[in-house]
């Protein structure tokens, strides 16, 4: 695939890292893809995956809603990339973003998710890639992106 990946969760840091990620891509001219994970509940366990899929279909398309809704929040009226995909995923965001990052030029993640853990100074999916991706890894901070001059 090569370019940019971004991961989002519908977080503050996860729009400023999904901005980040929008102008990065305008700026290299290369392809952009935009991934939100979710994991089945644990009731996967008891009737396996495929089933709890179709289970929790409506919550997959809310997920998904969700992920479109923050795209256009990003873009602002702005024209949408055409190298831009947009994907929802099932399974744990750090693995996914690890995987993805095997074929890409550069993994985007905000600093911090929707996590709980509000007294960490990074979240544990942006400590798990800074560690373990296998391409660079940027981590934005949540704040204005400042314009390239």
């Amino acid at each position: 695939m090569g370019g940019i990946v971004v991961g989002v969760d519908g977080s503050a840091h996860a729009l400023d890292a999904l901005r980040f990620a929008i102008e990065e891509s305008r700026y290299r001219n290369c392809a952009l893809l935009v991934v939100e994970t979710w994991q089945v509940p644990y009731i996967a366990e008891e009737v396996g995956p495929d089933a709890a899929a179709l289970l929790d279909e409506p919550t997959r398309q809310r997920a998904a809603d969700v992920l479109q809704a923050q795209v256009d929040k990003a873009l602002d009226g702005q024209p949408r990339p055409e190298n831009m995909q947009v994907e929802l995923r099932t399974g744990n965001p750090a693995e996914v973003l690890v995987e993805l990052g095997r074929t890409a030029d550069l993994l985007v993640v905000g600093a911090r998710g929707r996590g709980g853990f509000h007294h960490l100074l990074t979240g544990s999916v942006a400590t798990q890639l800074v560690n373990h991706a296998p391409c660079p890894v940027t981590v934005v901070p949540s704040g204005p992106v400042a314009a390239r001059g």
